[in-house]
């Protein structure tokens, strides 16, 4: 059967192309689709071009689209789509291949070679060992040793002329993408072969490759990764519909082996920002749902700690899945939990902020007895009694305090007991609990009802900010058994909570852990600049291990975070305006986010001084849809958790304001400490939004948390 194949070039060209060219194309490929070798469609051969399998075919009189026509095989690949001119010159040099090593079909520049070839110092006689920082960028790796990385042999040369990691930085655009990641990996870190495709999630190389056997390529991670076959016109409609948004089709093999692979009980995926996550989350949930669970009756449910990233990932999964999507719920675990106790009988009323801020306030200056501040008893509360479900004065006299700081005998304990049962008994008056009591009721009630639920896996986004309460009533939700718990995270962008250890709440995951090392979001200049405010910070692996902060990297370069600061606000609202109305002479308002620590920051400060200038705005605020509405986005720090933009402007990075710690006084020092890496965490998460440029001011005395 003929099949067609579509490769990201392809939509990426797509995108840049006018709509009314656009049109034209979604509607030859529809063609196309149906029947590759019509007669209606004219292959016309390219002429010195260095393979001759190019073709082009006619979109109108002024474009064309670039084919990969087969000399033998039913695949049919898209690979380019331009003006007539700009097409032909596209596709000159490029060379189509299978990998002999990978069995990978790679596309391929060789224009770089025409730089290379002649060029090479002639052969050198025998001499003494040279100093290290004298051999080329891979002089001492073996031609085998550089092809096992996927590099097409013809640009060998290329690589092999490389004197530093600069000139590797250079030669990206020539490189297929699994050679150029293992080869950085090589460069920048001193790996090995080895260690590089570990690192990289190289598959598992085939034992026989025939170079001629386009469908057998078709079956590798690192094919999957730039093309995807179009089986329906389904399948078509859904890539087409949003050709930007390449995540819905195209994985990574290190994203796509986690995906599909097969646990025999709860994993668990680390990930920097910007690695994919999120991503990896949602096709793991569309796996589930299509491939294991795929009874009608099977459920399952992916679920985050906020609402708006459970909003924002019910959207992506409505455009990634097919009929499976109706078999997925999605939602934030607090909402989760209060509609299930309601739908159970239970009444409920959350207590709001203020209701608890009165309650704390009459039940320390009613009970305490030990001169502590209320900081000091709603931290304890908060770490200790609810971390641990402790409902008695006996299991509080013995609950481990580890990692908090202020020292406690049993008399002192004993003493603090009585302000949280005047707490909870002014609660209980009004009639209020927490949300910690909502989510222990719900896995209270399901330990007594036994297996009610249709969930068969639950998928876990944003691990790291869960409470133990939280994750224990996630384990009680779904029956253990193989596939049944997924968790993502990533400790560097904990801004809720403190380090919890999973193994403590009953989910077992060694030997089922896994990373995603690889950046795709930002520039290694913006991910070097949000790493440096964490230095010296550790960073946990959500189960009482460490995460190195070493081993993310992005593969992509670009300009350097810019630092200002000044010396009033008025100055900086300034530097603000004029700094973005030249942003908008080159690019769409809706690329632009501008992100204070504060929703009083944006309202009475920066929100003013872009509407006395013109400038058109976007307020996302809670449950707002950061896609709706035109404009600027303004945003907090913690709104934009989960998003990116391809500018981010931070601004109000003062002292005082990051960090924040209105109650810093009333806190032990170890307290302090963590409120401190909160903050840390939550400069380190906007940075992190942006893809290509980011720009941080303030105003006054400086963020101590800012990197220059």
């Amino acid at each position: 059967m003929t099949k067609v194949a579509i490769s990201t070039d392809f939509l990426s060209a797509l995108a840049r192309i006018p709509l009314a060219q656009q049109k034209k194309v979604r509607s030859f490929i529809s063609r196309f689709q149906l029947d590759p070798t019509a007669a209606s469609i004219n292959y016309e051969p390219i002429h010195n071009t260095r393979d001759s399998r190019a073709r082009t075919v006619r979109i109108d009189l002024a474009y064309r689209a670039i084919v990969l026509h087969p000399e033998t095989g039913d695949i049919y690949v898209l690979v380019w789509v331009d003006h007539h001119d700009e097409a032909m010159a596209w596709a000159q040099n490029k060379q189509f291949e299978v990998n002999p090593v990978t069995g990978a079909l790679q596309v391929f520049d060789t224009e770089v070679l025409e730089r290379v070839e002649g060029a090479a110092a002639p052969a050198e006689t025998a001499q003494a060992p040279k100093a290290l920082d004298a051999y080329a960028l891979f002089e001492t790796f073996g031609d085998d040793d550089l092809l096992r990385t996927g590099l097409p042999a013809p640009l060998l040369p290329a690589v092999r002329a490389l004197k530093q990691t600069d000139d590797l930085d250079a030669l990206q655009q020539y490189l297929p993408a699994e050679a150029f990641e293992a080869l950085y990996w090589i460069a920048n870190l001193n790996y090995s072969v080895e260690q590089a495709l570990a690192s990289v999630g190289g598959a598992a190389r085939p034992a026989h490759v025939d170079t001629a056997d386009l469908a057998a390529a078709f079956a590798q991670p690192d094919t999957l990764r730039r093309f995807a076959i179009i089986e329906t016109a389904a399948e078509l409609t859904e890539i087409m519909n949003a050709p930007l948004e390449k995540w819905r089709v195209f994985l990574h093999p290190s994203q796509a082996a986690l995906v599909g692979r097969h646990f025999n009980g709860p994993a668990r995926v680390l990930g920097g920002a910007g690695t994919g996550k999120t991503v990896v989350a949602m096709h793991r949930a569309r796996y589930l749902a299509r491939e294991v669970f795929n009874a009608p009756d099977d459920r399952i449910l992916v679920t985050t700690f906020t609402r708006n990233l459970a909003n924002n990932i019910a959207d992506n999964l409505a455009n990634l899945c097919g009929p499976e999507r109706a078999r997925i719920e999605v939602t934030n675990l607090h909402r989760w939990a209060a509609q299930f106790l309601q739908s159970h009988g239970f009444r409920l009323d959350v207590a709001e902020d203020q209701a608890i801020n009165e309650c704390w306030r009459g039940a320390v200056a009613a009970a305490d007895t030990i001169g502590q501040t209320e900081a000091f008893y709603r931290n304890e509360w908060r770490h200790v009694i609810q971390a641990h479900s402790i409902s008695e004065r006996a299991g509080y006299l013995h609950a481990s305090r580890r990692g908090l700081g202020t020292r406690l005998n049993r008399p002192q304990r004993a003493a603090i007991w009585q302000v949280f049962e005047e707490y909870r008994r002014l609660l209980a008056e009004q009639g209020r609990l927490e949300w910690f009591d909502l989510v222990r009721q719900a896995r209270e009630y399901l330990a007594a009802q036994g297996d009610i639920l249709p969930y068969r896996a639950i998928v876990v986004d944003e691990t790291q900010d869960l409470h133990p309460e939280e994750l224990r009533l996630l384990r009680q939700m779904v029956p253990p058994g193989p596939n049944d718990l997924f968790f993502v995270g990533d400790a560097h962008q904990r801004i809720y909570g403190r380090p919890v250890v999973m193994s403590q709440c009953g989910i077992e995951i060694r030997g089922r852990s896994s990373k995603l090392r690889i950046n795709y979001r930002t520039t290694q200049e913006i991910q070097s600049w949000a790493m440096r405010v964490l230095t010296g910070q550790p960073v946990d692996d959500l189960d009482g291990g460490s995460d190195a902060n070493d081993e993310y990297m992005s593969l992509m370069h670009g300009v350097e975070p810019e630092v200002c600061h000044f010396t009033t606000m008025e100055e900086e609202t300034e530097y603000l305006v004029a700094e973005l109305a030249e942003l908008l002479s080159v690019t769409a308002a809706e690329s632009i986010c501008v992100v204070a620590r504060a929703h009083w920051q944006l309202r009475d400060i920066y929100l003013p001084a872009l509407r006395a200038a013109g400038i058109p705005y976007h307020y996302l605020q809670a449950e707002t849809p950061e896609y709706a509405g035109s404009g600027v986005r303004l945003a907090t720090m913690h709104r934009v958790k989960g998003l990116e933009f391809p500018h981010v402007r931070l601004v109000g990075v003062n002292r005082g304001v990051i960090p924040y710690v209105p109650d810093a006084a009333d806190l032990d020092a170890v307290a302090q400490e963590e409120a401190e890496v909160r903050d840390r965490c939550l400069l380190h998460v906007a940075a992190s939004r942006a893809r290509n440029t980011l720009v941080v001011t303030g105003y006054g005395a400086p963020s101590p948390f800012v990197v220059e």
